[in-house]
């Protein structure tokens, strides 16, 4: 996905800067020749005066600087991960979308033909005078609403296969070809053990830590700049036939111990501590409302099923009573289209469900099993 693919590259950009890390820093070699206007004896007129300034990192400020890098890199390899499940979420709303719209077709297909069938029956016992008028423009409402909820469900699937091409990041005539699964509908999982997964293990709470730990690296840094570093510096002169060794020695004055980026450094220290703890509370919350609504349209498709079950087995008694000569034909299609109602209403509810689901698990950034 590009969006995943995006924060890979800015992963890889961030752990690059581990390699400048672990760098030593350089020697500075000097060579600065002088020519002398008059010459004093046989000797030659230049001066020549090499010289090497070799650099000591004191304090471990290199395994310090390391380990910023690393806990930085890190963070961002958590930061992929959470944009790995946001992109995931995105693919799962969007088929739960085109599986809804989906199964609706199906139901109201199915539902559109047995009002057909329960308008053919009512206009011939009409004409018959067994029923009234009324009964026939009720039903032939009952068809409109349906006809109706069957274009939304046809409009819901055509935007829905849009929204699914666009979320994995391919066009949408490839999707054509693509055998959807939509098995992962089928069942709603206990959230059980939701609340260690979302506090334990959700990517972009763990990326925070790791920043925390890079804020806590980078202020031991600045710590450890309080010593200064030490430049050795051998040289050479040679001048006027004299061969002259050096051995200098460059430290600089820690007068103001590097406070002010020490003061910094536990400033930022503390920004990631409570971004942190921020965060946390921030995923409590969510978790705490996603569950309760789980729960709540898990029991509700549950009272649906029941529904939709008694409705079959209402459709049933219904047929052995026609088959028996006990009551019409059109009360079988009527008790029919009551089972394909409840059916609707099922799906309804299982979507509902499905929907909290998803919201869990994005609450957790893990799936329920």
């Amino acid at each position: 996905h590009p969006d995943v693919a995006l924060a890979r590259a800015e992963a890889d950009e961030v752990a690059a800067a581990i390699k400048t890390a672990e760098m030593r820093p350089n020697p500075v070699f000097t060579f600065m020749p002088q020519f002398a206007s008059q010459r004093v004896g046989p000797f030659t007129p230049w001066f020549f005066s090499p010289n090497v300034a070799i650099p000591i990192e004191t304090a471990g400020k290199r395994s310090k600087r390391t380990e910023q890098a690393l806990e930085a890199a890190e963070a961002a390899r958590w930061r992929v991960s959470a944009r790995a499940w946001a992109a995931r979420s995105r693919v799962r709303a969007a088929m739960l979308e085109l599986y809804s719209a989906r199964r609706n077709i199906a139901l109201l297909e199915t539902e559109q033909k047995l009002h057909d069938e329960a308008i053919k029956k009512l206009t011939a016992q009409m004409e018959a005078g067994n029923v009234s008028p009324f009964e026939l423009t009720q039903a032939r409402l009952m068809l409109n609403r349906t006809r109706l909820a069957l274009q939304d469900a046809q409009r819901l699937a055509a935007t829905g296969e849009a929204r699914l091409a666009a979320a994995i990041g391919i066009p949408v005539h490839a999707l054509k070809a693509v055998n959807l699964d939509f098995s992962a509908f089928d069942s709603l999982p206990s959230p059980s053990g939701s609340q260690r997964k979302a506090l334990t293990q959700r990517a972009d709470l763990i990326a925070l830590l790791a920043e925390y730990a890079a804020a806590e690296s980078a202020l031991r840094l600045e710590i450890a700049r309080q010593y200064p570093d030490i430049n050795v510096m051998p040289g050479y002169d040679y001048n006027s036939g004299q061969n002259r060794w050096q051995l200098g020695l460059n430290l600089p004055i820690p007068l103001n111990r590097n406070r002010g980026p020490i003061a910094q450094a536990e400033a930022r220290r503390a920004t990631a501590e409570k971004r942190f703890l921020a965060q946390q509370a921030t995923i409590q919350g969510e978790l705490d409302v996603a569950l309760a609504a789980y729960q709540a349209s898990r029991a509700k498709a549950n009272i649906a099923a029941q529904l939709a079950e008694e409705a079959v087995g209402a459709a049933n008694t219904t047929k052995r009573m026609v088959d028996a000569g006990d009551v019409s034909a059109l009360e079988l299609t009527r008790r029919q289209i009551e089972t394909s109602t409840a059916n609707v209403a099922l799906l309804a509810a299982q979507i509902e469900a499905q929907t909290a689901a998803g919201a869990l698990e994005d609450a957790m950034q893990a799936t329920l099993k």
